[in-house]
């Protein structure tokens, strides 16, 4: 029983890891270069778990050699900060809507304005790099130095290490999320319909329907969040994904 349950594991993360592998590996990345991120996993982990520890301790709690506990806990193991655009998309909409519609700001001046959400945002870099990325990303429009915003999400363009940095927050809690599920029970919503027998004509045509009703549920959650007080500890995020391939 131990040795199946041992071979359904290793069958289970090596599907997690495969389109990972194929992103390192898109990205020009080999095996060397994932593993010291493996093993800063695992002491983020242990330290979640176990709380402050000696490096002894969480080389035992983790599997991984001492030296590498040292040496990766020397480098940091802090979490990167939110993408700074969409949390500017976010403060706009919370902060600066009425009746759930985003209202237009001055580009420069005093709050309201782009240039003091930006520097609530990040103060170490210019307010007009980052209206550069929102007006590169279609979320926001500048007339008249007034910018408007034309979307309730922040989309980074393709390859962007803004689009990678959505790709780690994304997965990161939906798998935090379906891992809570399986560890501490059904707590939050996780389900997915999949079909097969399809063509790639009919798997496009409900692909097109579900971002449409999708896209529809988001903007609902976005309005009532933006009318919350937005000033407690706890952060919350939802979304969907379609993905389809040639296969069973």
């Amino acid at each position: 029983m131990q040795i199946a349950h041992v071979a359904e594991f290793d069958d289970l993360l090596t599907r997690l890891f495969v389109p990972l592998a194929r992103l390192a590996m898109g990205r020009g990345f080999g095996f060397r270069d994932v593993v010291d991120p493996l093993k800063r996993a695992f002491l983020i982990v242990a330290q979640e778990r176990e709380g402050k520890q000696t490096d002894s301790r969480l080389s035992l709690a983790t599997g991984l050699q001492r030296r590498d506990v040292v040496r990766l806990r020397a480098d940091g193991l802090a979490p990167r900060e939110p993408s700074s655009p969409a949390r500017i998309v976010s403060d706009w909409l919370r902060q600066h809507s009425v009746d759930g519609r985003p209202t237009p700001l001055p580009r420069l001046g005093p709050a309201p304005s782009f240039e003091a959400l930006a520097r609530a945002v990040r103060q170490d870099v210019h307010p007009r790099t980052l209206l550069d990325l929102l007006v590169e990303a279609g979320t926001v429009r500048v007339a008249d130095d007034t910018v408007e915003l034309l979307s309730r999400a922040y989309a980074p363009g393709r390859g962007s290490s803004e689009q990678l940095a959505y790709l780690a927050d994304n997965l990161h809690d939906h798998g935090a999320a379906a891992v809570a599920n399986v560890l501490d029970g059904p707590r939050f919503f996780d389900r997915a319909a999949h079909y097969s027998g399809l063509t790639f004509a009919q798997a496009e045509a409900l692909g097109r329907i579900y971002e449409a009703k999708q896209m529809n549920v988001l903007q609902v959650v976005g309005e009532r969040a933006a009318g919350m007080q937005g000033d407690g500890p706890v952060r919350v995020r939802f979304g969907g994904y379609g993905y389809w391939e040639e296969g069973e």
